[in-house]
């Protein structure tokens, strides 16, 4: 891979959420040291994580997800 598609990789919408999911579970774990809030975070991170894991590979596949945009015309507005 390259530099830029590693960085593009890295600026999804998922790869977010994977990010703050650990740091905010490292700091509850490390800096806190309270491991029912760092397991609740994990907990409540996960589902939000696969939920955006299974709609990318939903997304990939072709054909089975296809989001179309309104076309406009004059006549909908009655001009």
């Amino acid at each position: 891979m390259k530099l830029k598609e590693i960085g593009l990789q890295l600026c999804t919408c998922t790869w977010i959420e994977i990010m703050t999911a650990v740091g905010v579970v490292l700091y509850l774990l490390l800096a806190m040291n309270n491991y029912i809030l760092a397991g609740l975070a994990a907990g409540l991170f996960a589902p939000l994580i696969a939920f955006h894991f299974v709609i990318t590979l939903i997304s990939k596949r072709s054909g089975l997800v296809k989001i179309e945009g309104m076309k406009r015309t004059n006549e909908s507005y009655g001009e």
